[in-house]
């Protein structure tokens, strides 16, 4: 579907991906302007169009890159993950946060896409978060100790309540880090996990049986 601008120059391609995903991020699907991002991008709409067929499918291709991009950077995940359910989700929090910093508005975009999508495309993007969510929920559950945790216990869904946790923590602090340098930056983050620690410690005690 998207052939004809899959076949353009790469620099070109990058430039107006990246006019895309700032009108995009900054002002969401329904108040970004195709005008704006034919001036920005400094080609003719027709061309736009030509490559994306509508406003629609081009949001839709740039959600598809944005989720891309993410996926690639959890699967370059270094060395062994943790056995332990809290130090995992920490330590894949901590990853996340890195590609939230360094790709900010391409975060911001993925994020915000599945809060708050418009109706029409709501169905198309759940689509996308399922296939996202699959291989996501399997790095996070593969090799996890289970034995550590008390018999009764329905391990999902404490990782479903756990991982709602580092959403809210998350989203919350983004547009701090933002404004930071990247070395305040990462001392924030570290404060943020403390503060993430600390639910963890809780959550552990009533579901571990030591």
């Amino acid at each position: 579907m998207y052939e004809n601008f899959e076949r353009i120059p790469q620099a070109e391609r990058q430039r107006i991906l990246s006019v895309c995903i700032e009108e995009f991020a900054q002002k969401g699907y329904e108040q970004a302007s195709t005008n704006a991002i034919v001036q920005q991008a400094a080609i003719p709409k027709g061309t736009l169009f030509f490559f994306f067929g509508n406003k629609k499918d081009l949001y839709l291709y740039i959600i598809d890159h944005a989720m891309t991009l993410y996926t690639q950077m959890a699967l370059q995940t270094p060395g062994e993950l943790p056995d332990d359910l809290f130090e995992r989700l920490l330590y894949l929090g901590r990853e996340r946060m890195k590609f939230a910093l360094s790709q900010p508005q391409l975060y911001k975009l993925f994020f915000n896409a599945f809060i708050n999508a418009p109706e029409d495309i709501q169905a198309e993007l759940r689509k996308r978060y399922s296939a996202y969510y699959t291989p996501s929920m399997q790095m996070l559950t593969a090799g996890l100790d289970r034995s550590r945790f008390k018999p009764e216990v329905d391990v999902d869904k404490v990782i479903e309540l756990i991982y709602l946790i580092l959403e809210g923590i998350l989203s919350k602090s983004v547009p701090a880090l933002q404004q930071l340098q990247p070395a305040e930056a990462l001392e924030l983050v570290e404060k943020l996990f403390v503060e993430c620690d600390d639910y963890f410690a809780m959550i552990r005690q009533g579901v571990y049986s030591e």
